[in-house]
């Protein structure tokens, strides 16, 4: 039984990591913390579920990766720089926020979940002589994005929809390509903190095998309007559940 669920919940995740080539942290923690204990299944720590968590954000966006190969990504430069800046802003985090007060952090969290909803949602294009101030950015969304918990590949795609010349759809191959390298850099943190559950890694290496192919498919029939609309409803998801949290 704990099989089952987790590979439907990793599924699930699996399929919006193809679908909108977010890593699907947002589904998975809380579907662990919520559905398991139904299925009497209650014995996963917080640390454990986001260890799971980033398990299956690894596997479903390196799974994702794979079928989004023959695509078209921004330049090798542009994403390792990026890929650095929000590793950077994830140590940064890490450091920072076990001093810092979480309550601010949730209101700024919001507000950049308001601001992306109202620019995924209007045609906004800023243009820069370089690549600088969006390296920033994506190193402030790997910092705010690690000290709540969930991923930031929704914000990501919004700077890009800002910032590059690209539809957002065409930029899913890239968003998928940045989540997997800095999948890799939470994974192995938690590996090196002894919190991977081994246990759970058949059921969710099969659920992303599945889902993510599952995920692209249905993608690339979709048009680029829907693909906004449905990342507007993560941003909406992502509010009310650390909105949950800041007023509790």
């Amino acid at each position: 039984m704990e099989q089952l669920a987790i590979l439907t919940i990793c599924t699930i995740s699996g399929i919006f990591t193809g679908l909108l080539g977010i890593g699907g942290g947002l589904i998975i923690i809380p579907a662990f913390m919520i559905i398991l204990p139904f299925f009497g299944i209650s014995h996963f720590t917080p640390h454990q579920i986001i260890a799971i968590s980033s398990t299956c954000v690894l596997l479903n966006s390196s799974f994702g990766l794979f079928y989004r190969r023959k695509e078209k990504f921004l330049d090798k430069k542009f994403v390792f720089s990026a890929s650095t800046a929000v590793i950077i802003g994830t140590l940064i985090s890490a450091y920072t926020t076990s001093y810092a007060p979480i309550k601010p952090i949730f209101a700024i969290y919001i507000l950049v979940c308001l601001i992306s909803i109202y620019l995924m949602k209007h045609e906004v294009h800023f243009q820069f002589k370089n690549n600088g101030f969006l390296y920033l950015l994506f190193g402030f969304i790997g910092a705010i994005s690690a000290a709540i918990g969930i991923g930031g590949a929704v914000l990501f795609a919004t700077v890009l929809k800002c910032f590059r010349k690209e539809t957002t759809k065409e930029l899913l191959p890239t968003i998928t390509l940045i989540v997997a390298l800095h999948a890799v850099f939470a994974f192995l943190g938690k590996m090196c903190a002894g919190a991977i559950v081994y246990s759970v890694i058949p059921a969710a290496l099969l659920a992303s095998i599945i889902g993510a192919k599952i995920g692209v498919k249905i993608s690339k029939k979709l048009s680029t309007k829907i693909i906004e609309n449905l990342m507007v409803l993560i941003l909406l998801i992502a509010i009310i559940r650390v909105g949950f949290e800041f007023f509790n």
